[in-house]
């Protein structure tokens, strides 16, 4: 399958040369549950993106100031053991009461995806979003564009499937976002879709000791785990690798298939045919 695959792309003519790793290829696979058109999809859709979402694809300088700042505040942790069913636990928190840059954080995000497509292999993905000191001025930076964009590079882009998008601590005024996000997704990953009190009702779904230490867990610190992920995103290595990928794109004009996920994409510009409740 995989020759197969990359023969296809080899034939592509507006999809850049020497680009695809078998690795990608694997994880998609995987997340497709082997279904060489949707991996043709995927990968297709992961070119084409940075011509829709260039404010989170590019310039992404990991020792730049914002994404440093984004790093060492500890935003994003993917908890470094994975569950007994070989997902990746990812927790998105506020470690304090402060004022930032929602987009600049999604832009983090997609770079650490990025990494974990190419050192990481698992059979899924469970975000917890921990909103305890997220506050209303924060939310309002979620705004829809936002939202869809993010969603769409997860659902058509990254090559691991969702298996839980957890939310906890969850302060009213999130809500019409929880149920922004649930109409984006497929009614089967909008299933689980889950809103909780406390983290003590994670812990029946999740064994306690993959967690960090400020979570009751066995696993090194919060602090810790984003300082790891600081020094390895700012080696010269990643940072040369952020830098060449920006001329790593397709060329639309030349484009001769076409990708059924860009129809998600109205989206975009037809929030007002959206409910929120």
């Amino acid at each position: 399958m995989i020759k197969s695959i990359q023969e296809w792309y080899s034939k592509q003519p507006h999809l850049p040369d020497n680009y695809l790793e078998n690795h990608m290829i694997i994880q998609h696979l995987i997340s497709t549950k082997f279904s060489a058109e949707k991996v043709k999809d995927k990968i297709d859709a992961c070119l084409s993106v940075k011509h829709k979402m260039p404010e989170y694809l590019s310039n992404r300088d990991p020792m730049d100031s914002k994404i440093d700042y984004c790093l060492r505040f500890g935003f994003i942790v993917p908890l470094p053991k994975k569950t007994i069913d070989n997902h990746r636990v990812t927790i998105l928190r506020i470690k304090t009461p402060s004022e930032f840059i929602v987009a600049d954080i999604a832009k983090l995000a997609l770079m650490i995806l990025d990494y974990r497509a190419r050192n990481d292999v698992s059979l899924g993905d469970q975000w917890i979003h921990d909103f305890k000191n997220l506050s209303f001025q924060n939310s309002v930076q979620l705004t829809p564009t936002l939202v869809t964009k993010i969603i769409y590079y997860i659902r058509f882009c990254y090559g691991t499937s969702i298996k839980g998008l957890l939310f906890v601590n969850t302060p009213p005024y999130v809500t019409p976002i929880i149920n922004l996000v649930k109409k984006l997704l497929s009614p089967k990953i909008a299933e689980r879709v889950k809103i909780y009190n406390s983290f003590d009702e994670l812990y029946k779904i999740f064994d306690k000791s993959i967690f960090p230490v400020e979570y009751g867990g066995d696993e090194i610190s919060c602090d810790e785990i984003s300082e790891n992920w600081t020094k390895a995103l700012q080696t010269d290595a990643w940072r040369n690798y952020f830098a060449e990928q920006e001329k790593v794109l397709s060329d639309e004009s030349k484009r001769t298939r076409y990708l059924s996920y860009d129809d998600f994409f109205g989206c975009e510009g037809s929030f007002r045919k959206l409910e929120f409740d």
